[in-house]
């Protein structure tokens, strides 16, 4: 039975829904080149079905071969991100179903001192790493010494002023973590951070390390990739238990039609999270189809390029916001599969550290004709096109959005007018997912409609918009703030909630969500997570967690 800590009680308790009618219909599924394959994959024995054959579980996702230059669970690009939580192990993982820390790595809550500057984690003695070797402290120790010898790798500035200032093992089994000032977030941000072998990382440069033969801590175990799919065998030696299925096929896919095809043909079952909504009726009328859906951690947005001409106004920000539909927006591009977004970019899974109010607060509702006036009031004229310029810069953007994705596609053409009743001009490009991201790292775009994935922390989610997480335009962002935002009086309010008594990091965040919210650095749109999975062959998922990661998997059983 698993040990559940339950830190974070401001976080939204996530109701899980298994959706068997035909309410929801078009949300905004990944798609990615390559082919599925409807083939079976090579087969590895460790749990086998009556007649000796290997019980296998099919995953379906989009990998793109651009997703598979790597398997280092340090690097944040060439790479399928979702595979780790299926090989590896953090000290914790945060479950978005609940709001809740699970230790994995970690025996238990951890310690922390009388002057909340040491937090001390005992280890998971039943935990060892896939090839044999012992998982001890070290492994640990020298994972954290990474980041802070490898500053790239260190994307949420662990080791940054007033966080870490040493790492040290005592004993195989116990770590301390010692704090330079009080960082109560510390539990949550070991969440974010896969601990990795030391025997077989120290001897190469982790910033460079493709990790072609991933060995991890975790219930599956990396067997061979191919053009199809990726295959994982079942962890024998797994510290939760060895999983009832004997492999799992993370079968590749083209795009989410396709994927949602085959899971409704019963070929795959389940996927991480890609779904084509509009099929979702269809899915749903076997009843041993389920989505489940909880509180994301990723927040969709129109990503603003804050250094661009005409965008560094905040007054051209607060048009493109003011423009956009997010009601309308989720209802006809989403089908209702999502919750609007907060103008302060915090999520909804927050719980009572959202602010509310501006949610509400017509301030940030649509107004096209409040639009043309603050334009207008600011000096811009409408030229012969119909774009408002100023000095000489024209507001007119190249506006990027995901290739092959119709839902993402419908809507970019949705919010694209909407921009052109306020005298913004766009012209789309298409992009995949990872080139998108790489586009938004280095800087080199306009606006970007995509996705920012966040730490499971508010003070990380926040840290998004403080100037230590941008960069100039064609270097590479530390951290996730790509719309090379910068504010001194967000930083100020950042640093001092980050080592501040519970009750005063409540009220900062509200000012810094209110100011994010006035400056408009992004456009938020809306908030997601789910997981689709079908019960026709298998039962025993747990959906106190989401019901296709590693914690279910190992778990479930075929019927």
């Amino acid at each position: 039975m698993r040990n559940i800590q339950k830190w974070k009680k401001t976080l939204a308790i996530g109701a899980v829904m298994a959706m068997t009618v035909a309410s929801l219909a078009a949300c905004s599924s990944q798609s990615k080149p390559n082919a599925p394959s409807s083939g079976s994959a090579p087969a590895s024995s460790a749990a086998a079905a009556a007649g000796g054959q290997t019980v296998s579980y099919r995953l379906g996702d989009i990998v793109n071969p651009e997703q598979t230059n790597n398997f280092n669970p340090f690097l944040k690009t060439g790479n399928y991100a979702p595979l780790f939580d299926y090989i590896y192990n953090s000290l914790y993982y945060f479950n978005p179903v609940k709001g809740e820390l699970i230790p994995r790595l970690a025996a238990d809550a951890g310690t922390w001192s009388g002057d909340g500057k040491s937090f001390t984690v005992k280890l998971n003695s039943q935990a060892k790493w896939q090839d044999g070797e012992a998982f001890t402290a070290n492994d640990v120790v020298y994972t954290f010494q990474a980041l802070k010898e490898h500053a790239a790798l260190d994307y949420y500035r662990l080791w940054g002023d007033n966080r870490l200032k040493d790492v040290k093992a005592a004993g195989d089994d116990t770590v301390t973590f010692e704090l330079s000032a009080p960082f109560p977030s510390l539990p949550n941000y070991l969440s974010t951070v896969y601990i990795v072998p030391e025997h077989l990382f120290s001897k190469e440069n982790p910033e460079t390390f493709l990790n072609k033969n991933p060995i991890g801590t975790g219930a599956f175990v990396f067997q061979s990739i191919n053009e199809s799919a990726i295959i994982l065998k079942a962890n024998a030696d797994y510290f939760g238990g060895a999983p009832k299925i004997g492999e799992l096929v993370i079968q590749r896919f083209k795009d989410s039609p396709g994927l949602t095809l085959a899971l409704q043909k019963g070929e795959i079952q389940g996927s991480t999270g890609t779904l084509a909504m509009p099929s979702l009726p269809k899915l749903l009328e076997n009843k041993d189809n389920k989505l489940q859906q909880y509180p994301g951690l990723s927040t969709y947005a129109v990503i603003i390029n804050n250094d661009k001409p005409g965008l560094k106004d905040p007054i051209v920000r607060k048009a493109i916001q003011l423009a956009i539909d997010k009601k309308e927006l989720v209802e006809k591009g989403e089908m209702g599969a999502a919750t609007i977004g907060n103008p302060g970019f915090l999520s909804q899974g927050f719980g009572d550290l959202v602010d509310q109010t501006l949610l509400d607060n017509p301030d940030y509702q649509t107004n096209i004709d409040k639009a043309n006036e603050l334009l207008t009031g600011a000096g811009y004229k409408k030229n012969g096109k119909g774009v408002y310029e100023k000095d000489g810069v024209e507001l007119s953007f190249v506006y990027y959005t995901a290739a092959n994705a119709p839902a993402q596609n419908k809507e970019a053409a949705m919010i694209t007018d909407w921009l052109s009743k306020v005298g913004i001009g766009t012209t789309i490009k298409m992009a995949t997912w990872p080139e998108l991201t790489s586009i938004a790292v280095a800087g080199n775009y306009d606006l970007i409609q995509n996705g920012i994935t966040v730490p499971p922390d508010p003070q990380a989610a926040l840290e998004v918009f403080h100037s230590k997480m941008t960069a100039p335009i064609g270097q590479n962002t530390p951290g996730l703030n790509w719309m090379r935002f910068r504010d001194d009086q967000i930083d100020a309010w950042l640093d001092q909630a980050s080592t501040a008594s519970a009750a005063d990091r409540a009220g900062l965040y509200k000012q810094i969500q209110d100011r994010i919210a006035e400056l408009a650095p992004v456009a938020v749109l809306y908030t997601s997570g789910k997981a689709p999975y079908s019960e026709t062959k298998f039962t025993g998922y747990d959906t106190t967690v989401p019901a296709t990661s590693a914690l279910s998997l190992s778990q479930v059983t075929p019927k």
